[in-house]
Formats: structure tokens, C-alpha cells, sequence
């Protein structure tokens, strides 16, 4: 099933998403078992209604809300194009218009995402090899760099610093285009679970996004543990001929 699904989204001409989708579903199914105790895997669901409730898991409003909200949503696409392939690959039996709305709609929004995702990886690289300039009094966190996309509890920090004389710590997440007020939620999260592991550390929270939204600002202005920043990048030509 994964490979006929990576087919179908070759098919669509998605950019980026025969690579990135199919491998996106098996760490759902990864997540989803770990999270609910029981083994799942999403490729091997036969029944639709079965798979919606899996899919409904990782909405705006499910419970696993916040891990379909990472890369900018890409986990949450994904899911839907799948169910979206399921639901054509048992012939489902939807309104035909309202399925060519639907898609018209979803690609949009799936290509913006896939670009977003795309993009944000190229600048947590960047971010990660000039920690030294920009963030001088800090370095990354662990011996190895554990600090670059730092796991805890089942969470992903994008960088984890440790300032080099009071060993505090300053996670930042990273956003490629806007953030709003759901990313002062999720950097909130962070500085919780830090401070649960590190009760001897203090630890602040960084935003770096392209733009930053009003709901955001209004978020961080009840705290100063959640600073804000937004980057330019600069362009290099290098010579070929």
C-alpha cells in the first residue's frame, strides 16, 4: 500500500511528496502506538471509518494535535492525502464536484506546506552552523550536539543552547513563514519540560519566524521568558563558469 500510494502522489506532481509523504504515514503509526499503547500500522487499515479516527487524531482539535502541527502541518497533510487516496482506492461515493473542490483546495494548501517544510530545513541548517555569531554567549547543548532538534518526552526542540558561564538553557523553535499564537503554546511546552528535567537550569524560549502575527505578540507579552525574532537571509553567488 505505501507504494501505491507514493505512485499516487507522483502521479498528482506533488514536489516533494512521493519522498516525504509515504515515510510521514509510518511515523504517524510510530507516534499513534506509542502514544495509545497499542500497535498500529496505518498502511495495513482496511476499513475507512477506522483510519478517519486515526486521521481525526491529528486535527486542529485532536488529540495528537500538536504532533500533526509540526513542519508547518506536513504530518497532518499527509495523513489527509492518504485517507484521501484510501477513499478513491475503495471507491468511496462522494459527490464528484465537491471532491474536485476538495482537492483544488487541499494540493494548495499541500504544495505550500511541502515548500514551507522544504525551506525551514534549509534554515535550521543555516541557524545550526553560524550558532557562534549569532548566538555568541550560548553554544549548542551536549557533547554531540545532542542540542540540534534536542528530543524530550516524545518532543522535538529545533535547538537547544546552554550559555557557556550559567549553563541556563534557550530553546528555539523555528518557523519558516508566519507564527501565531499556537507556537507561544508549543515553545511554552518546551520550557515546561526543561524545566522538569533541569530544576537547577533556568530556561527561556526563542521564536524565530519570517513574520510574526499579532496573536503571537499578544501571546508573549504576558511573559519574558518568550522573546521573539525575525531573520533576513542573504544571498550567495558562487562561480561556475
Amino acid at each position: 500500500m505505501e507504494e501505491k500510494f507514493r505512485n499516487y502522489l507522483t502521479k498528482l506532481g506533488l514536489k516533494g511528496a512521493p519522498n516525504n509523504y509515504p515515510q510521514a504515514i509510518n511515523l504517524i503509526s510510530q507516534h499513534y502506538s506509542s502514544r495509545t499503547g497499542k500497535y498500529i500500522d496505518i498502511y495495513s487499515i482496511k476499513e475507512l471509518d477506522k483510519l478517519k479516527v486515526v486521521v481525526q487524531d491529528y486535527e486542529q482539535s485532536g488529540r495528537f494535535a500538536d504532533y500533526g502541527y509540526e513542519h508547518h502541518g506536513r504530518y497532518r497533510a499527509a495523513i489527509k492525502k492518504y485517507l484521501e487516496f484510501f477513499e478513491k482506492m475503495n471507491h468511496a461515493n462522494t459527490n464528484s464536484e465537491h471532491v474536485i473542490e476538495f482537492e483544488e483546495i487541499n494540493e494548495d494548501s499541500i504544495s505550500e506546506s511541502e515548500s514551507l517544510f522544504t525551506y525551514e530545513r534549509d534554515l535550521q541548517k543555516s541557524l545550526y552552523s553560524d550558532v557562534e555569531r549569532l548566538f555568541s554567549e550560548y553554544v549548542i547543548f551536549g557533547n554531540n550536539k545532542e542540542g540540534i532538534e534536542y528530543s524530550i518526552n516524545g518532543k522535538r526542540i529545533d535547538l537547544l543552547l546552554v550559555n557557556k558561564i550559567t549553563k541556563d538553557l534557550l530553546a528555539i523553535e523555528l518557523k519558516s513563514g508566519i507564527a501565531d499564537f499556537k507556537v507561544f503554546g508549543q515553545i511554552s511546552m518546551y520550557l515546561g519540560l526543561l524545566k522538569n528535567k533541569f530544576p537547577e537550569r533556568k530556561a527561556k524560549g526563542l521564536i524565530i519566524a519570517g513574520s510574526i502575527d499579532e496573536s503571537l505578540l499578544y501571546a508573549c507579552s504576558t511573559t519574558n521568558l518568550i522573546s521573539l525574532k525575525t531573520y533576513k537571509m542573504n544571498l550567495q553567488l558562487d562561480e561556475v563558469l
